[in-house]
């Protein structure tokens, strides 16, 4: 797999140098870093696919794991150790593959698998954002509405036929028509109070 840098973390130097030769074996561009050069690397690498093996989940882990999310870089975390005690440390579940360490799968269908799943969560970020948006528009609509219903004595369907033609009149949308009413009216009132 071609073109894709594949940077691979680790707290433990011995199991960093394995994992990289499981995985040259399918990718070219394998890089091998500690927790304080991520950052750097990530950095320099925005395209990149992180691979990280820890101990157990802890501070550290949950930092990878926020700066891959934050980052939208794809991330397999491999564990070398899991008990009962550990389940409440393990960083929220964000976007990432985690498999025991010591599991003979083939690590590349996994990073594959971990760039699925950062990608699902992005379109699902963007989905929320749009709805959130879309929300935030409607909000201005009906706001509009009921301040062209009270100044002008309109009913609801009147108002809003006339925010659509306003609309389309000044080729902008709809939202943004009922914020400039919105915004208009409220500095009027305040200019009479």
């Amino acid at each position: 797999m071609k073109g894709k840098q594949l940077i691979v973390c680790s707290d433990d130097l011995q199991q960093q140098a394995v994992i990289s030769g499981r995985l040259a074996a399918d990718y070219d561009k394998v890089i091998g870093c500690s927790f304080h050069q991520l950052d750097t690397l990530v950095a320099q690498y925005s395209q990149c696919i992180l691979v990280v093996s820890w101990r157990q989940p802890s501070a550290e882990l949950s930092v990878i794991v926020n700066h891959a999310a934050s980052s939208h870089i794809p991330l397999l975390i491999l564990l070398r150790q899991l008990n009962q005690n550990d389940i409440n440390r393990l960083p929220e579940p964000n976007g990432y593959v985690m498999l025991p360490a010591d599991s003979q799968f083939d690590l590349s269908a996994w990073v594959f698998r971990a760039e699925q799943v950062r990608q699902c969560q992005r379109q699902q970020e963007s989905e929320i954002e749009q709805l959130t948006q879309k929300l935030a528009d409607r909000k201005w609509v009906e706001k509009a509405k009921g301040l062209l219903m009270a100044h002008h004595g309109l009913d609801e369907e009147s108002a809003f036929k006339a925010l659509r033609v306003a609309a389309m009149n000044n080729s902008q949308s709809l939202a943004q028509v009922a914020r400039n009413i919105v915004q208009t009216l409220s500095v009027l009132s305040d200019s009479r109070s």
